[in-house]
């Protein structure tokens, strides 16, 4: 049942509308393929933002977005290397999966760090622009956090890093099992993608990484629920971008940002929607002077067919993998 939103989840809403929407209405100063990255840079520091006390805010954060970058500009010396860049994207995968679903700022940064290894290849250029840009928006969003915690303190469930640091040096990681399944997978979805001529093979390995899920207790349910809103953000994407103006772009993803705190906590397919449709008008934004992401944005329709299929196929053999395999990870 979806409840009223609370008082956190609109001050939450508000640090994503403003942080994202600052930099794309400020079009007439700032480049809008720029204005794009400040803004993707806002959200997914923001996303990494552990809810605890400053110091170890700035850290998470601020360090969190220096991996991304840093991965970035892996992608960036791999280009022309295909086989380097998609063992890059294996390794980054394994290592991605290896947090449990509880250890939410690594498991998390674990995927946003092999996201950002293939952005170069689907038209994300780490360049020194685009990393200050990304930089800009990691610290207004670290900024508008700060002031929030000041002004604006708020009751919500924190997590340390230090905590879940510890919890992993421990041995409370997934184990190889899921760890070689995950790379396997975007493995197998990337050559599929490849067999069909897809235009950026590389989103279908991107879907894979951030919708297959380790939790047997609950994998099918969450797996339903991210493919559904994975399509849907991307049906909605398609729409705007052929009917809708470019700059009504900005007012939509503010508005999607707004509620996205609230979706996260209460339903996760509307989650799922709202920032699949975000992220994709962000890079139609970005890619305005190429003629924009219309086609492309089929594309991903197909790229998201692929990967959900393939992730129901590997949930399917690791729930059988989990019969025999010695290490097996605990579930609840």
């Amino acid at each position: 049942m979806f409840t009223t939103p609370t008082k956190d989840d609109w001050t939450r809403g508000c640090l994503y509308a403003i942080a994202m929407g600052t930099p794309l209405l400020l079009d007439q100063w700032i480049a809008r393929d720029i204005s794009a990255f400040i803004a993707l840079g806002a959200m997914f520091t923001l996303r990494l933002d552990p809810r605890c006390q400053p110091k170890h805010q700035i850290m998470a954060m601020m360090g969190g977005m220096l991996l991304m970058i840093s991965a970035g500009i892996l992608g960036k010396l791999l280009v022309g290397y295909r086989e380097l860049a998609v063992a890059a994207l294996l390794i980054f995968s394994f290592i991605a999966g290896q947090p449990k679903p509880e250890l939410s700022y690594f498991s998390l940064l674990g995927k946003f760090v092999a996201a950002a290894l293939v952005l170069e290849e689907v038209g994300f250029p780490a360049t020194l622009t685009t990393v200050l840009a990304y930089l800009s928006g990691a610290l207004l969003a670290l900024f508008l956090t700060l002031m929030q915690s000041r002004f604006f303190p708020t009751q919500a469930t924190s997590w340390s890093p230090s905590n879940e640091w510890r919890e992993l040096l421990s041995g409370h990681f997934n184990g190889p099992l899921y760890g070689f399944t995950l790379p396997l997978t975007i493995l197998a979805a990337m050559l599929t993608a490849d067999w069909l001529n897809a235009q950026h093979a590389s989103w279908v390995g991107l879907t894979v990484l951030f919708v297959m899920h380790v939790d047997a207790a609950n994998a099918w349910g969450k797996i339903g629920m991210r493919i559904a809103g994975t399509l849907l953000g991307v049906i909605c994407a398609y729409i705007a971008v052929s009917y809708l103006p470019s700059w009504s772009f900005p007012y939509l993803i503010m508005l999607a940002a707004l509620l996205m705190p609230t979706c996260l906590r209460q339903n996760y397919l509307l989650f799922s929607w709202l920032i699949t449709m975000v992220i994709l008008l962000v890079v139609d934004l970005a890619m305005l002077q190429q003629g924009g992401d219309e086609f492309l944005i089929q594309w991903r329709f197909i790229d998201t067919l692929i990967g959900c299929a393939w992730v129901a196929v590997s949930l399917t053999l690791l729930r059988l993998g989990r019969k025999w395999w010695p290490n097996q990870p605990d579930t609840p």
